[in-house]
């Protein structure tokens, strides 16, 4: 009887809440919100009926309104009417939509009907900076080319399934010039496909790329043959297979083009495939044959570096002092300092290691002066020179509070009877620059603003932070800092933005990340290090059983809190997480997993919850072999631990081979112990000690 009474007054209360939506009619931004939604969901009848009965006028951000009713007229049809708004447009100060209007008013014309005008602009369009950001260039050059006649318009055809062969309208194209001229008018010959495949590698389309380049026979000059080698050679490479098949082909065309480059690809490619003798001995005829290229710097180093990654220390030596010989401006000599002291460091040969790595100690940056004066300060203590070794240490932790090499040298420390807090024996006092503890109103009410108020109301969330995003150096100049801050950090936040208050904090909180997390410093500690999406976090973080602190952590790291971030490597998303990993994530979790899904942020935390978790499990907790097995996968991470699990950690990471991954681990570390302190308010440990007992199971991918 109780639970029918509840469930009555319940819907009597959700009957008067549906009854006072009725009756409050809905404001302009939120209809224009509607319009975008309706829109985004392909529904263009409901979009514009949404639109109906706002005026542009009303509107803070009326550019968005013409901006999408011109969008919805040209695909429904209505070029004419949709002119009108893009003009509109066009014609608004400073609107992010301008250069994309002027591409919709050539669209608009070519559905008129008027297609010599359209292809005149799109001429026009073409030629501009950007052009491809705001229009398809494809497109337009395809309706430029069946605009032509004659001898013209097959060259325009031609021409334009050379350079866009993977278009979508290229098949339209061939089949025209096919129609009209016959089969053999759209056979390209040798050096027209090769540029084909060239453009393909651009796009990333390495297996088409292939493809093109095997229709280009033996049968042509030794010249063709040599590009057609080449570039098959760097597709191969590129595509991060058959390293040893592109490795042969480009090393067999070097000599024949005279290139340094081809011969240090070659080289390269070599030691992918596991083949380090054979890429050593190229590496040195590049340094050789061109000793002033830009590639003989770089050839010289690894030709050092991989003797040192493969465990000879002692024949890793020579090259690298070799490097430092005959390139000391390079830019990898710092690189080849620390290999070169560490090589003497894991030989024992300590004296001969202190000298480089106290030259790399005067760097500014903690992960490279910080580096240095760690393994300096390793090298002084194991000669006995505990002294001159705990006074950099205690250096170390107060430089650089949080670093990895200051959570290292903590751990040593303590290991010596004399440990230090976070911030060194005497930390300094917080501080952090001033921010207006109210939100000032003369600067809540400046147009930015209010075009940011109006599309959060919208519920436009993306746009709204762009538009502040874009206005933020004019409101610096019409207002005080203190007050601009204190408005940007509101609004960011109502928007559910972490991305941007992270790089303010990063910009702007002189120095207060590096004093204690108290008074003025707390406010830039918690934008810098923020708990985003905390509902999302906390409701998944059980299913990979990780503290929610390692996942900020993590998601600091990858995408600095973008839930919009598309890496080179197809990562996607909050956590970076990638289809083919995710796919079979979602199986364990018996989810649907759809192309685009992993940009949703609930989808990516939750599939990213439970491998991130996962992996941290497999490595007993262990945060550096967790995230490093995040970033590489967890094969290499096992295969590093069989081979040097024996060694405290300082050493495994750094002989971590891939260097991505052993510059991510420190980094995750740092952003895990910073979180740890902020929200939990205890000082993260870095164990020295490696449990190499990882756990055997069926999570290797």
């Amino acid at each position: 009887m109780l639970r029918a009474t509840v469930a009555a007054l319940a819907l009597v209360a959700a009957l008067a809440g549906a009854a006072e939506a009725q009756r409050r009619a809905a404001t302009p931004a939120e209809k224009l919100g509607k319009a975008y939604q309706a829109y985004e969901a392909g529904d263009l009848a409901a979009a514009s009926s949404h639109l109906k009965g706002v005026r542009a006028g009303a509107l803070a951000n009326p550019d968005y309104f013409h901006w999408l009713r011109g969008q919805i007229a040209l695909l429904e049809g209505r070029p004419r009417e949709a002119t009108a708004d893009f003009r509109a447009v066009v014609a608004h100060p400073g609107t992010r939509f301008a250069d994309g209007a002027k591409w919709r008013l050539a669209d608009c014309l070519w559905e008129a009907g008027d297609r010599t005008a359209a292809a005149r602009e799109y001429r026009k369009l073409a030629g501009t900076s950007g052009a491809s950001d705001h229009g398809d260039l494809g497109v337009a050059r395809y309706r430029i080319a069946i605009t032509a006649s004659g001898g013209a318009r097959k060259a325009a055809l031609r021409d334009f399934l050379a350079e866009y062969p993977s278009h979508p309208l290229a098949d339209d194209a061939e089949r025209l010039l096919v129609a009209e001229h016959g089969d053999r008018a759209a056979a390209f010959d040798a050096g027209e496909r090769i540029a084909r495949a060239q453009r393909l590698v651009v796009a990333h389309l390495w297996h088409e790329a292939v493809a093109e380049l095997m229709l280009v026979g033996d049968d042509v000059p030794e010249s063709t043959r040599i590009r057609r080698d080449y570039w098959l050679g760097t597709t191969l490479f590129k595509m991060r297979r058959r390293y040893a098949d592109a490795g042969e082909l480009l090393l067999a065309v070097a000599p024949k083009m005279d290139s340094a480059e081809a011969l240090f690809r070659g080289a390269r490619a070599l030691s992918r495939a596991d083949r380090d003798d054979e890429a050593i001995r190229w590496y040195r005829q590049v340094v050789a044959k061109y000793p002033r290229s830009d590639w003989a710097a770089e050839a010289q180093y690894l030709s050092g570096w991989l003797e040192f990654n493969r465990g000879k220390y002692r024949e890793a030596i020579g090259p690298l002092e070799e490097t430092l010989r005959r390139y000391p401006k390079s830019k990898w000599m710092d690189d080849a300092l620390w290999f070169l002291g560490m090589s003497h460091f894991l030989l024992g040969e300590d004296e001969a290691a202190l000298p480089h790595l106290e030259k790399l100690s005067k760097r500014g940056a903690s992960l490279e002066g910080g580096k240095g004066l760690y393994w300096w300060a390793r090298a002084q203590q194991r000669l006995g020179r505990t002294d001159e070794a705990v006074a950099a240490y205690k250096r170390l932790a107060a430089r650089w509070p949080f670093a990895w090499y200051a959570l290292l040298a903590q751990s040593r420390l303590r290991e010596l009877g004399k440990p230090v807090g976070p911030f060194g024996e005497t930390p300094p006092a917080p501080r952090g620059p001033e921010v207006s503890a109210r939100v000032d109103a003369k600067v809540a009410a400046d147009p930015a603003i209010q075009r940011f108020d109006e599309l959060e109301e919208a519920g436009l969330d993306v746009d709204a932070g762009k538009e502040l995003r874009r206005a933020e150096k004019a409101l610096l100049k019409r207002h005080k800092r203190a007050d601009v801050l204190a408005v940007l950090f509101d609004r960011y936040g109502k928007g559910s933005n972490w991305n941007r208050p992270w790089m303010l904090a990063l910009a702007y909180d002189g120095g207060a990340l590096d004093t204690p997390a108290e008074g003025p410093a707390r406010f830039w500690w918690q934008h810098a290090y923020p708990e985003a999406y905390k509902p999302l976090v906390e409701k998944h973080a059980p299913l990979g059983k990780s503290t929610p602190n390692y996942l900020y952590s993590i998601m600091r790291k990858e995408s600095g809190y973008d839930p919009h971030v598309l890496s080179y490597a197809d990562a996607q998303g909050l956590l970076q997480m990638i289809p083919a990993t995710t796919i079979r994530v979602a199986r364990q979790l018996k989810l649907p997993y759809a192309p685009g899904d992993l940009y949703d942020p609930e989808f990516n935390v939750k599939t990213g919850s439970w491998y991130i978790g996962h992996l941290l499990a497999k490595f007993k907790g262990q945060v550096p072999l967790g995230a490093g097995s995040f970033n590489s996968g967890p094969r290499p991470v096992m295969r590093w631990i069989d081979q040097h699990g024996d060694r405290p950690i300082d050493e495994l990471v750094e002989l971590v081979s891939y260097m991505q991954t052993r510059e991510y681990m420190k980094k995750v570390t740092e952003n895990y112990a910073r979180y740890v302190y902020l929200y939990t308010g205890k000082v993260y440990e870095q164990p020295l000690a490696v449990d190499r007992d990882y756990v055997k199971d069926d999570l290797t991918y």
